[in-house]
């Protein structure tokens, strides 16, 4: 029976990235499940790092400069492992 959940832990670990967030509030690198949602995990990191949660909406997460789409989860993004991603706050466009 231990063969059995050892095997299941390290399917469960075969499903997770490892992604390093970089924000103003410092950075973090950790493993993630792939399944996650963006949106689900910057809340997250906020959180770890410090920052309002709450305040989500007001930033973005950018790979290579371009704003990712948040609704999507990990798996849908192509992200590979040791991407870096950065939490910035969101330009305020004045009209």
């Amino acid at each position: 029976m231990e063969n059995d959940n050892g095997k299941e832990k390290a399917d469960k670990d075969d499903n997770k990235i490892e992604l390093e967030f970089v924000t103003t509030g410092g950075d973090l690198t950790d493993t993630f499940p792939e399944n996650q949602p963006l949106h689900a995990l910057k809340r997250q990191v906020m959180q770890r790092l410090g920052l309002d949660p709450s305040q989500a909406d007001q930033f973005t997460v950018l790979r290579d400069g371009v704003e990712l789409d948040e609704s999507k989860k990990l798996s849908e993004l192509g992200l590979t492992a040791g991407t870096v991603l950065f939490i910035e706050r969101r330009e305020v466009v004045k009209v």
